[in-house]
């Protein structure tokens, strides 16, 4: 499991995620790596901005914590893209695959359902509100039901 302590960043303008560690004082952080929210970005991300970070608690039905990224603004057709790292091993980072989710600038990720189950997302700018079911152990998501009359969904709350 990844160290306590680590912290996950999100650098929305650069669509970079970064980790460190924050040891218990006297101690300084430490830098661990930083990379893309994207498999193959491109040179010029013009509007495309990291969006939301999502670690589910590990449970028994996902005991292996994977960090969520969502990146907005994506001119592809296939919509946003919801990026998914392995993070278990201390100083790892390392994008493990990418879903495609037909949302227009997603916003207001969320985790709920038993253990965390399904990831609840909407696009702000269209393709209404998707619900997702984490599969493969959390390494991947797939689409299981969807909205597209809701407009501009922000944020979400499991009940």
């Amino acid at each position: 499991m990844f160290a306590e302590g680590d912290l996950f960043t999100l650098l929305e303008l650069k669509n970079k995620v970064v980790r460190h560690t924050f040891p218990r004082l006297p101690n300084l952080p430490k830098f661990i790596k930083s990379t893309s929210t994207m498999l193959n970005p491109p040179s010029d991300l013009g509007e495309m901005l990291a969006a939301e970070i999502l670690i589910p608690t590990p449970n028994s039905s996902f005991p292996t914590p994977y960090l969520y990224v969502s990146n907005r603004n994506d001119p592809s057709p296939q919509g946003d893209i919801i990026a998914i790292f392995a993070i278990e091993e201390p100083g790892s980072l390392e994008l493990i695959t990418e879903v495609r989710t037909g949302l227009r600038h997603v916003r207001g990720m969320v985790f709920g359902g038993p253990d965390d189950k399904y990831l609840v997302a909407g696009g702000k700018d269209g393709g209404g509100v998707k619900v997702f079911e984490r599969v493969d152990g959390g390494k991947a998501l797939k689409e299981i039901a969807s909205n597209s009359s809701i407009v501009e969904p922000t944020t979400f709350l499991w009940l």
